[in-house]
């Protein structure tokens, strides 16, 4: 994993990213030098196209796990991709670009050409060698009860996973560990050689603490190793840097005080705030039209008002006033009682069907931005009836509402709409990484992630 600005991102990802970057780049030399063409930059145009090929290829998801190992997924954001390429083409054929092309079209067909063949040959390079198993870290696991079984569910993922553990050892007296080919340690460890060799044994690049209880854990053991050479990880930072979200049942209020993050200040909140005015800004000009579209199907669609007030919770448990595009009958909580939204919900209008897919009901929330109510990114704001009741039910709930709600999210872009006490559960594992781990950086790997959800609506309701 690299950390850059404080956000753990892939080896392997950033790896692939760089290497089609420069796949890319010298492809669209070599086709410029071979269409007579002239840059006036020169080699300015090939790294602009890359660059904003590869944010392309990121905000659709093109570098998410499972597009990397689900050839559908990839099919189908490729075609998008490809389409949008072409798009660029269009617009880079102009005398901005290069210059002096008899053919324009020869230049059109290069961008995606040269996409093409960079993608084949990066990402059939990329698949053989992953399914070798080389790309994955190997991690040992001290410690057999309920954290180290997370960490084997969590390496079984489908998507996402990029570590293997190949050895468990038991902390407990006559203990056993087992782990899906790997080595089985029946014996409890205290030996300051047994474990630096066993680890060295099965080739572990890196030792995870999941033991529940830290009594009796071979502490000069794990310092031999560590002086070896081998990472040794805490079982929360380990679950956090390869998940992207946070085991609530392991935190603990130290967590809180003795982690490294959550920091913030005056500047940083100053910063966010103009981050937040213009990005707003600059979304309402480029939406108004849609916004207006909107607000005249949602008028023709059914009756009532097009837009939606609803008593939100938002910075320190304050309440507020949220605006949303209306897509629901107005009867849709005709006995008071508060509910979300299901799968299919019938009190969901055939206007609000689209806007909920799409989130384009979300736009009005853009005046709770700029009045102050609400950041552009942040935690989803709930309603005061859901918090009460969420708060007695699931610890540190309310740690969520020390900075603003926003319109995106860490846990919107990562897990669908929840409608139940486990999937709230789940959305506040990643709201806890992002009050962690929050900054600029984060909020823009958001923003672009967004762009995904939005073009690949699953799990909107």
């Amino acid at each position: 994993m690299l950390r850059i600005f404080g956000h753990f991102v892939p080896a392997t990802t950033a790896a692939l990213g760089f290497a089609e970057a420069v796949v890319i780049t010298v492809g669209l030399c070599f086709g410029v030098a071979l269409l007579n063409a002239t840059d006036p930059g020169g080699i300015t145009f090939p790294l602009f196209v890359a660059f904003a090929i590869l944010a392309l290829m990121h905000s659709s998801g093109f570098y998410q796990a499972d597009a990397l190992v689900d050839f559908r997924r990839t099919l189908r954001r490729g075609a998008l991709i490809l389409t949008l390429i072409l798009v660029l083409a269009l617009a880079t054929s102009t005398d901005i670009g290069v210059h002096h092309v008899r053919n324009p079209w020869l230049l059109i067909a290069l961008l995606p050409t040269v996409w093409l063949a960079s993608i084949v040959l990066t990402r059939t390079i990329f698949s053989r060698i992953s399914r070798s198993g080389a790309l994955l870290r190997r991690v040992l696991i001290l410690g057999d009860g309920p954290r180290s079984h997370k960490l084997h569910e969590l390496s079984k993922e489908r998507f996402g996973a990029y570590f293997l553990p190949v050895a468990q050892v038991s902390l407990r007296e006559n203990g056993r560990a087992d782990c899906d080919g790997a080595v089985q340690v029946k014996e409890r460890v205290d030996a300051t050689e047994d474990l630096l060799l066993l680890a060295r044994k099965v080739n572990a690049s890196e030792i995870v603490v999941a033991s529940e209880d830290r009594r009796g854990l071979p502490l000069h053991s794990l310092v031999q190793c560590r002086l070896a050479g081998i990472t040794v990880s805490d079982y929360l930072d380990f679950y956090e840097r390869e998940s992207s979200r946070v085991d609530i049942s392991a935190v603990t209020p130290s967590w809180f005080i003795f982690s490294d993050g959550f920091r913030t200040g005056p500047l940083a909140e100053a910063v966010k705030r103009a981050f937040d005015i213009s990005l707003s800004l600059l979304t309402l000009i480029v939406a108004l039209p849609i916004m207006a579209f909107t607000a005249i199907a949602i008028a023709c669609d059914s009756k009532g008002p097009i837009l939606y007030r609803q008593e939100r919770v938002g910075l320190r448990g304050r309440s507020f006033v949220l605006f949303k595009f209306r897509s629901m009958r107005i009867d849709a909580e005709r006995d008071g009682a508060p509910r979300w939204a299901l799968e299919g919900d019938p009190r969901i209008t055939r206007v609000g069907w689209v806007t909920r897919k799409l989130r384009i009901d979300e736009l009005p929330q853009l005046y709770n931005v700029l009045r102050g109510d609400m950041s552009f990114v942040g935690p989803r704001p709930e309603r005061p009836y859901f918090v009460t009741r969420l708060a007695q039910s699931i610890p540190y709930y309310q740690e969520r509402h020390t900075v603003k709600p926003g319109i995106t999210g860490w846990a919107q872009v990562n897990y669908p709409y929840g409608a139940s006490l486990e999937d709230a559960k789940q959305k506040l594992s990643y709201d806890l990484f992002y009050l962690k781990n929050r900054g600029l950086f984060l909020d823009l790997i958001i923003l672009i992630r967004t762009v995904r959800v939005v073009l690949w609506p699953e799990g909107a309701r």
